[in-house]
């Protein structure tokens, strides 16, 4: 065969294998594209019985991905962190054996034994809120003021634990409370080993600042050496990055399966990191604009039943609650938990306890029974006056305030919508329609 006609076969061959990889392209995002296997992973798992009726949410999706990377969210170190977390356990399910896990994890602790006899080791519970390099002056104003509040909770006596779990950005903890494994005390940011020294065991530290945001410890204990049981989990988070079984050795439909799910673990977490940055960041909302929703929408948030605005409050005697009244009149409900601790010091939750908020009759029984005249309720042993303080709302909620948890989630719904038309005007979006026909003879639900 003659050279020129091969050299044209080779070309036409080429072109066949291009066109066939484009046809394999369902959509593509700004020219980025995405692959049909990549759509029909998703469809899978979703609960649209059509990839039509899939498609936008998954264009959503890959737009709001798009935007995180461009906007560097991937880069940050905290992103990285929790990546590097989630990515281990996921690992760890393909490639791990149990058996022979626990028996690396005793080689490394064997490995290591004089060396983890000889240091210092801590065993600490933190809550903290990770900052950004670059996060403005009012993130760090707004974190800071929450970490605040969590302090002056814990001060009054409020369980560390449970604030942890509600509060702290540390995913890998938050959800035992905070605890970190035992650790030597020079393996600590230098910020927490000052701190550290300082503090006595069982206390809580005062919010910090290290290079990673805002901080408060609590000191839990500390010895000399540490044995397997107490660093076995420690090893077998660190083995869960490599595993007892290599990636040769899964067969390539596991290999394509997992890729996909790192992909998705990478993708929903930056989906979710711009998610939060735009719904609770000063570019989202001000209370002005919730308030003028909630007038544009007031219909919406109209109640069947009763309400009542104000607080329960639970004091020793008659003589304290009319000085509690006193103190409370004419201030903003919002304030109130302050003057209380204003009047009644440090030791505040042993003298007085208070309840506030908007309760709809049937949720409290003080209320049922003090203003709505129904129900029965037990004093408190230890604080057994129990009178409330604020006002029957009959007509419905009368601000943004009283429904607030409502309107900001629908006032977010409409800021997003809004915020994805952004997107598709600043990415451009392609669909193949040809393709997209083909998902569900491809093992679509």
């Amino acid at each position: 065969m003659p050279h020129r006609m091969v050299g044209i076969l080779s070309l036409l061959l080429v072109f066949a294998l291009e066109m066939r990889a484009q046809g394999e392209v369902v959509l593509s995002i700004d020219g980025e594209p995405v692959k049909r296997s990549e759509f029909e992973y998703y469809f899978r798992k979703s609960s649209h019985r059509t990839p039509l009726s899939f498609l936008p949410s998954f264009i959503n999706y890959k737009l709001k991905v798009r935007y995180a990377h461009d906007m560097g969210i991937d880069t940050l170190s905290v992103f990285r962190r929790q990546v590097d977390w989630y990515r281990g356990k996921l690992l760890r399910t393909y490639l791990a054996d149990a058996e022979k896990e626990e028996q690396a994890a005793r080689r490394l602790y064997l490995q290591g034994e004089q060396r983890l006899q000889a240091n210092d080791w801590i065993k600490i519970a933190h809550i903290s809120k990770y900052l950004s390099q670059n996060a403005s002056r009012q993130e760090e104003m707004r974190v800071r003021q929450q970490m605040d509040s969590v302090y002056e909770a814990l001060r009054e006596g409020a369980d560390f634990a449970t604030l942890a779990r509600r509060y702290s950005d540390d995913e890998a903890c938050k959800n035992v409370g905070g605890v970190l494994p035992w650790m030597p005390v020079n393996k600590n940011m230098q910020e927490w080993i000052d701190k550290l020294e300082s503090l006595e065991r069982n206390k809580i530290s005062a919010p910090f600042y290290s290079p990673m945001g805002i901080h408060i410890v609590k000191w839990i204990d500390r010895r000399q050496g540490v044995s397997f049981e107490e660093k076995r989990e420690q090893l077998l988070n660190y083995l869960e990055k490599n595993g007892n079984c290599t990636w040769k050795e899964l067969s390539a439909g596991q290999k394509e399966e997992l890729e996909f799910r790192v992909q998705e673990l990478q993708d929903g977490l930056l989906a979710a990191y711009l998610s939060q940055k735009y719904q609770s960041g000063d570019e989202a909302w001000n209370e002005d604009d919730l308030e003028r929703f909630f007038k544009q929408h007031k219909s919406d948030y109209a109640w069947e039943l009763p309400h009542y605005r104000g607080a329960v409050i639970h004091c020793k005697d008659r003589k304290t609650a009319s000085a509690i009244k006193k103190q409370l009149k004419k201030k903003p409900v919002s304030q109130w938990k302050d003057i209380l601790h204003t009047l009644t010091g440090d030791d505040a939750s042993s003298k007085v306890r208070m309840e506030a908020g908007v309760f709809q009759i049937g949720t409290n029984r003080y209320i049922d029974k003090l203003v709505f005249k129904c129900g029965s309720f037990q004093p408190e042993p230890d604080l057994p006056y129990t009178f409330v303080m604020g006002k029957k709302l009959k007509k419905g909620p009368e601000s943004y305030e009283d429904v607030r948890e409502a309107v900001v989630k629908d006032y977010l719904t409409v800021y997003e919508d809004a915020w994805l038309k952004d997107l598709k005007r600043k990415y451009k979006v392609e669909i193949n329609q040809e393709v997209l026909k083909t998902v569900n003879n491809n093992g679509s639900n």
